[in-house]
This record gives C-alpha cells, sequence and structure tokens, in this order.
C-alpha cells in the first residue's frame, strides 16, 4: 500500500490505521519488529510521518517501543487475555447499562440494524465482516450512552478489542452464533432494561476468554 503525501496529522493517522488493520488481520505478527525506514518505503512517506503513525498505534498498546530496539507488535499472552477481556467487558457493560437508561428510536433502530446486518454476513459466511459489526455494535451501545470519556477510553482500546475478536473468531463454527449472542442484550437495551443489560454484557467475552487461554496452554504443551 501506498499513500501519498507527507507529515501531515491525518496522513500519520491514515497510515496508522492501515497498519492497525495489518497487525488485526495477523498480516503482521505479533512480536515483529517495525523498522522505519521499511514502512517510510512502504508507504512511500518520510521516516517523521512512520513515526507519527507508530505513536498512534503505541497509543491504542498494539506496539511497544524497546530503547535501543525499536517498535515491535505485542504479543498476546495469558495475563494479556484476562486483562483485556475484563476491562472490555466493565467498558462494554457500562455502556450497556447507561444506553438503555436514555435509548431512543434512533437508538433502537441503530441496534437492530446492525444485529440484522450481523444475521446477513453470518448466512454469507463472512466472517471478516461479522467481526467488524461486532466492534461496531458495542461502540454504537456506548455512543448512545452519550459518555464521552467513556467513548474516549473505548476507542483507546480499538486495536486490542480487534485483536481479540479476530484471536476468539475460530471459535465460533456456527456464524448464526454471533447475532444470537447479541439478540438478549439488544433487547435489553431497547427495552430499557438497564440491570438486564449491565449483566448480559459484563458476562459477553468471558467464555471466549477463558476458551482462548485454554487453546494457549494446549498449544504450548
Amino acid at each position: 500500500m501506498r499513500i501519498s503525501g507527507d507529515n501531515h496529522p491525518s496522513l500519520e493517522s491514515e497510515i496508522g490505521k492501515a497498519l492497525r488493520a495489518a497487525i488485526v488481520d495477523g498480516e503482521i505478527e505479533p512480536g515483529t519488529r517495525l523498522i522505519e525506514l521499511d514502512l517510510a518505503g512502504r508507504f512511500n512517506v518520510s521516516q517523521g510521518t512512520i513515526r507519527g503513525a507508530l505513536k498512534y498505534l503505541q497509543a491504542q498498546g498494539l506496539i511497544v517501543y524497546r530503547p535501543r530496539r525499536g517498535n515491535f507488535v505485542i504479543t498476546v499472552e495469558k495475563p494479556d487475555v484476562y486483562e483485556i477481556s475484563m476491562l472490555r467487558d466493565s467498558l462494554e457493560a457500562l455502556g450497556a447499562r447507561l444506553a438503555a437508561k436514555r435509548i431512543d428510536e434512533a437508538g433502537r433502530k441503530q441496534l437492530t440494524d446492525i444485529v440484522a446486518a450481523m444475521k446477513t454476513a453470518a448466512s454469507n459466511g463472512n466472517r471478516r465482516k461479522l467481526m467488524e459489526l461486532d466492534f461496531e455494535f458495542h461502540r454504537t451501545v456506548i455512543g448512545i450512552s452519550g459518555h464521552r470519556r467513556l467513548m474516549e477510553i473505548y476507542e483507546r482500546l480499538e486495536g486490542q478489542t480487534r485483536m481479540f475478536l479476530r484471536l476468539t473468531d475460530r471459535f465460533y463454527n456456527n456464524l448464526h452464533d454471533i447475532p444470537t449472542l447479541h439478540e438478549p442484550l439488544v433487547a435489553a437495551i431497547v427495552g430499557g432494561d438497564a440491570d438486564t443489560a449491565f449483566q448480559l454484557a459484563i458476562r459477553h467475552a468471558d467464555a471466549d476468554a477463558e476458551e482462548l487461554v485454554s487453546s494457549m496452554a494446549s498449544a504450548s504443551r
């Protein structure tokens, strides 16, 4: 991918998002060292622009800077899985509770439309689209909550959340299980049942986290 232009904040963000997609999709493997000069050539920009894009990824927790060694894509270990899952559940549960309290017709339509799109993607066997819709669903719920700072924190977790979704996607042999999993949560939110919405959302990623940790333990034997 080559992007024209140089040294502009929006360009840094654009390149950062392109790199994030490559990391989340597994094109760039965990533990890979990201070399500024190589990336500058890949995107046809200066190393300064790449440096800004890498800071964007650092802020999202997808890469780490190691002094005198450079930037590396994170590796996901057992503690990371639990931390990401716990934080994600906590943020999404708070968002679900608040959304249920202030849901309106526009919000109801947004959520039901996303779940309908999930069902279509499942019928078409489109795993990538389902993953995108999964993230979009929870981001929309938090948007409906109207809590600006909650949204800001959730957006900083976006890269790691997307990576978590990719890693756990393989546990769903029947893609229709994904929209089915979201339907009770939608019903609680659109029905204004804040307590039920909170309880459903707080456990949303628990099973996936346990299965992912179990699969990691099996692979290491």
